[in-house]
C-alpha cells in the first residue's frame, strides 16, 4: 500500500523542523554552502505551495554532484567529522526536494534527530544545549502531524497544549533514566571521532603570529578564553600576565614564533610539574581554541601531564584543545625565566632585525648607546621616550601603511594599542644590541558575579616585551604599554579604553556575569564529566571503578530500580485518554443529553440515531450524519470518515444551538 501524500500543513511542519535543526549548523558550515542549502529549501517551499510534485531527476542529479563536490573541495578529507556532517546535511536537503509521502517525511525527521546530536560535536555551550530543545520539540510535533489522519489536527495552540500534556509524563519517565545513564555509562579516554580538522572551526584568539591589528581586533570580542579559580586569594590584576606564544622572528610587518634549526626540543620541561610549596595555585578551565598552547601566570612552575614548557616559558599541549579542558597549574610571580640553553644561537635570533627597515628607530637606539648608557639605562630611556613624546593609547589607532612601520609609529602617528608599543620597544632594544622578544597572552581578568572565579576574555589579549639585560642573567618583563596607559595594566582592558554602552552598563554587566556563572556551572558539572570525574563519582559512592562486577551491580540495580518505579507509576495511572473519534462522539452525546435525549449503552449508534431523530425531528439529518460517520469510522475502519465526522459534528452543534 502506497504511503499517503503529505498535506501542505504536514510539509510545512517538516520544513520548520528541519530549518530549526539546520540553524545552529550554519555557525560552522561554510557560508557559501549554507547559502546554497538555504536557497534550495526556499525554492522547494515556493514550488510545493503551488503544486504537489517532487523535483525531476534532471535537477536532483546535478544538485547531488554539486553537494559532494562542494564538501570535498571545502573540507578535503571526506572522512573527517566536518565533511561527513556537512554531506549528511546536504543529502537531507536533497531528500526534502523529493519527499512527497509520509515515509519520506518520517525518514527526514529521523535524520533531524541525529543532526541535533551531531551539533554537540561542534559546540557544547549551555546556550546551544538549551536551543537544541527547540528543534527536538519541533521534530516531534512534525512527527505527530505526519502520522495523524488528514483533518484530525486542530489549531497550533491546541496542538501545543496536547503535546505538552503528553510530554510531561514522558519527561518524568525519561529524565531520571537519562541522568542515571549520564553518570554511569563508561567514558572514553579519547572521542570516537578522533582529532578534529579545524579548517572551518578555528576560533578567535591568540595565534602563533602577531600581524598589524591582530590583537586590537580581539578587544571587541568578549568571548571567554578561560575561567580561573584560585586556591587562595587572587593576585592583583597588574600581576595577572597569562603567558602565551612568544614571538621572536620579525620580517618588518609580522612577528612569528622561533624557527631556528636544531632547537625544537632544546630546553623543554615536560609535565607533570608540581611547583614549589609557596607558589600560587589555581585551576584553569580553558575554552576550546583548536590550538596547542595553554596559559598560566608568569612564571609557570606547575602544569599537568601532556604539557611541555618551552625554553621561552610558554606551555604547549601535545593535543589541541578541542573541548573545554580543565587543568591545575602553579606559578611563582616573583621568578624570572632563565636564559636557557644554546645562548649564542638564541641571542642571535633575539637581536635580528630586517635589513634596511626603520632607519629612524635604529638611529634613535644607537644614539642612546653612543651616550654610554648600559642596557638598564637604555630600557629606562625608551620608556621615558614613550611617556614624554606625546604617545597615546587607543583602540582605534591610525593605520600604519608605509614600509617603515615602526618609524611611522614612533615619529608620526604616536597612537596605538599594546601590540604597537611592544613591537616598537623590542625593535629599539634590538637596535641597541639588547636581546628582546615579544610575548603575547592575556592581561588581568574579570571577577565573576559570586567572586568564586575570574573570567579571562579575548578582550583581555595583551602583548608585552622581555629583554635580556646581561649575558648570564634572566629575561626581564617590560610592559611599555604601562608607560603610556598605566590604568590599562591596573584596571584591565575590560574597563579601560572602551566607552561602549553594553561594556560599561551596570545591569548589562550583571546579566553577563550571571549568564557566565551558569555556563561555568554547566562546564563543571556536565561538559567536564570525563573519565576522571566519573571515577571520582564512583569512588565517593564506595564503588571501585576498576571492578567490573561492582560496576555491573550498580548498573543493573539502578536500571531495575528505575524500571520498577516507572512500572508502579504507570500501573497507578488511570487510563483517561480515548481516541479522537470517541471524543467527538461523546461530545455529540453530551449535547443530545442537554436537549433531553439520553443514550442507552445497549443501543448501537444507528439505533440511537433513529430514536433521537424521532424526538428531535428538526435535527434528523444532522443526527444521522454524525452517527453514520462515527459508525463507518468505528466499525468499517474507514480512516477518511474522521473528516466527515468533524464536519458533521460542527453542523450538528450549529443546528442544535438554542
Amino acid at each position: 500500500m502506497r504511503a499517503p501524500v503529505l498535506s501542505p500543513r504536514q510539509f510545512d511542519w517538516l520544513l520548520i523542523a528541519f530549518g530549526a535543526t539546520l540553524a545552529p549548523h550554519l555557525l560552522w558550515l561554510p557560508p557559501l554552502y549554507g547559502l546554497m542549502l538555504g536557497t534550495i529549501l526556499v525554492l522547494r517551499y515556493v514550488q510545493r505551495r503551488r503544486y504537489v510534485r517532487a523535483w525531476p531527476g534532471w535537477i536532483k542529479f546535478p544538485l547531488l554532484i554539486a553537494v559532494i563536490a562542494f564538501v570535498i573541495a571545502e573540507f578535503g578529507n571526506p572522512l573527517a567529522r566536518q565533511a561527513g556532517s556537512a554531506a549528511l546535511i546536504g543529502l537531507t536537503v536533497l531528500k526534502l526536494i523529493e519527499s512527497e509521502n509520509r515515509s519520506d517525511g518520517l525518514r527526514a525527521l529521523l535524520v533531524c534527530l541525529f543532526l541535533n546530536s551531531v551539533q554537540f560535536l561542534f559546540d557544547q555551550s549551555l546556550l546551544v544545549t538549551v536551543y537544541m530543545l527547540l528543534p527536538t520539540f519541533l521534530v516531534f510535533i512534525a512527527m505527530n502531524e505526519l502520522v495523524a489522519p488528514p483533518g484530525t489536527r486542530g489549531g497550533i495552540a491546541g496542538e501545543f497544549a496536547r503535546i505538552g500534556r503528553e510530554l510531561v509524563p514522558l519527561l518524568l519517565i525519561t529524565l531520571p533514566l537519562t541522568a542515571f545513564l549520564f553518570v554511569s555509562v563508561p567514558r572514553l579516554e579519547t572521542p570516537l571521532w578522533g582529532t578534529r580538522d579545524n579548517r572551518w572551526e578555528a576560533r578567535t584568539g591568540l595565534g602563533d603570529e602577531m600581524r598589524p591589528g591582530s590583537i586590537t581586533e580581539l578587544h571587541a570580542d568578549d568571548s571567554p578564553v578561560m575561567r580561573v579559580t584560585f586556591d587562595g586569594p587572587a593576585p592583583p590584576t597588574q600581576q595577572m600576565y597569562w603567558r602565551g606564544p612568544v614571538l621572536v622572528n620579525f620580517d618588518g610587518e609580522v612577528w612569528r614564533r622561533r624557527a631556528w634549526p636544531g632547537a625544537t626540543h632544546v630546553g623543554e620541561i615536560k609535565g607533570p610539574q608540581s611547583g614549589g610549596p609557596n607558589d600560587l595555585r589555581y585551576e584553569v578551565m580553558l575554552e576550546p581554541t583548536d590550538r596547542n598552547w595553554v596559559f598560566a601566570l608568569d612564571v609557570a612552575t606547575g602544569f599537568p601531564d601532556g604539557v611541555k614548557q618551552q625554553v621561552e616559558g610558554h606551555l604547549l599541549r601535545s593535543q589541541r584543545v578541542t573541548s573545554v579542558w580543565a587543568y591545575r597549574a602553579a606559578s611563582n610571580l616573583r621568578a624570572s625565566l632563565p636564559q636557557g640553553p644554546a645562548p649564542s644561537v638564541y641571542r642571535g635570533e633575539t637581536l635580528r632585525l630586517p635589513a634596511q627597515l626603520n632607519p629612524q628607530s635604529l638611529a634613535l637606539a644607537q644614539s642612546w648607546v653612543a651616550q654610554g648608557a648600559d642596557p638598564t639605562q637604555i630600557v629606562a630611556q625608551a620608556l621615558q621616550f614613550f611617556r614624554t613624546q606625546g604617545f597615546s593609547y587607543t583602540l582605534v589607532p591610525t593605520p600604519l601603511v608605509g614600509r617603515h612601520r615602526v618609524d611611522e609609529f614612533l615619529f608620526e602617528t604616536r597612537n596605538g594599542f599594546c601590540e604597537h608599543y611592544s613591537q616598537a620597544f623590542v625593535v629599539l632594544m634590538r637596535a641597541a644590541g639588547i636581546p628582546a622578544r615579544v610575548v603575547t597572552g592575556y592581561m588581568g581578568g574579570e571577577r565573576s558575579s559570586n567572586g568564586a572565579y575570574y573570567i579571562v576574555r579575548n578582550a583581555d589579549a595583551h602583548a608585552w616585551a622581555e629583554v635580556l639585560l646581561s649575558d648570564d642573567g634572566t629575561w626581564t618583563r617590560i610592559d611599555p604599554t604601562a608607560a603610556v596607559a598605566p590604568d590599562r595594566i591596573s584596571l584591565g582592558s575590560g574597563t579601560f579604553g572602551d566607552d561602549s554602552y553594553f561594556r560599561n552598563n551596570h545591569w548589562w554587566k550583571a546579566i553577563r556575569l550571571q549568564t557566565d556563572a551558569l555556563q561555568h556551572w554547566f562546564n563543571s558539572m556536565v561538559v567536564r564529566f570525563d573519565t576522571l570525574r566519573q571515577r571520582e563519582f564512583f569512588a565517593n559512592l564506595g564503588i571501585d571503578p576498576s571492578d567490573w562486577r561492582q560496576l555491573g551491580a550498580w548498573m543493573a540495580g539502578g536500571i531495575a530500580a528505575l524500571a520498577l518505579a516507572m512500572s508502579l507509576w504507570m500501573f497507578d495511572r488511570r487510563p483517561t485518554s480515548v481516541d479522537l473519534a470517541q471524543r467527538r462522539y461523546r461530545r455529540f452525546l453530551k449535547r443530545l443529553q442537554q436537549l433531553g435525549v439520553g443514550s442507552n449503552p445497549a443501543e448501537g449508534p444507528m439505533d440511537f440515531a433513529e430514536r433521537a431523530s424521532l424526538q428531535l425531528p428538526h435535527l434528523r439529518a444532522a443526527i444521522f450524519a454524525v452517527s453514520d460517520a462515527y459508525a463507518r469510522l468505528r466499525y468499517a475502519d474507514d480512516p477518511e470518515a474522521i473528516v466527515q465526522l468533524n464536519s458533521a459534528l460542527l453542523d450538528f452543534l450549529k443546528s442544535a444551538k438554542p
